[in-house]
């Protein structure tokens, strides 16, 4: 990129400098616009992956750079058949994780993924996992309600108007980017 012999002078260097300050205002500036990028925050239901998407989330945040959403992966849902022991004290620590995640981001949405037996391989596998992003995974016991967890049902309930309202925002504000878009483009 910079030479060091004769052909690159210090008028060169500037010139060069220049034009790369150009570009790295113009995606500073893209960075910036909530209409154009936002980060998508993707960790797991641990304790170091929680520490480290709250650093990303502030130092983003202190660059005005959206990030309201954030995608968890490798969730163990509460089967009723697990009698793993493991995978009971997993979900159990994962749940705790979890339950931080929405207190910390309840302005946000997230998305929840489930730890899957095998590795997402392929196309066909890779569109049929990505399905989750738009339509929640449901495991076989979500479809029973727990009986005596009044609290849990409220928080979810809770979550899913606070994703209503994001939605509808979301929606908005494209509706708002197409009407813009035709006004441009009827000028």
């Amino acid at each position: 990129m910079f030479g060091v012999n004769d052909e690159f002078g210090e008028d060169a260097i500037m010139g060069k400098l220049e034009s790369m300050k150009d570009v790295i205002e113009q995606v500073n500036k893209q960075f910036r616009d909530p209409d154009l990028t936002t980060f998508v925050c993707v960790c797991i239901p641990e304790f170091l992956s929680l520490y480290e998407t709250e650093r990303l989330v502030q130092e983003l945040a202190k660059f005005e750079i959206d990030t309201h959403n954030i995608v968890i992966n490798q969730v163990i849902y509460n089967e009723e058949d697990v009698e793993s022991k493991l995978l009971k004290a997993r979900m159990r620590m994962q749940q705790k994780y979890l339950d931080q995640f929405y207190m910390l981001y309840e302005d946000f949405h997230i998305t929840l993924l489930p730890l899957l037996p095998e590795e997402v391989c392929g196309v066909e596998a890779l569109r049929q996992f990505s399905s989750n992003l738009l339509i929640p995974y449901k495991s076989t016991s979500a479809k029973k309600v727990p009986e005596g967890k009044v609290d849990e049902l409220e928080q979810r309930v809770s979550t899913l108007r606070q994703q209503l309202k994001e939605a509808e925002s979301e929606l908005d504000r494209l509706r708002k980017g197409k009407q813009k878009m035709y006004v441009d483009l009827e000028l």
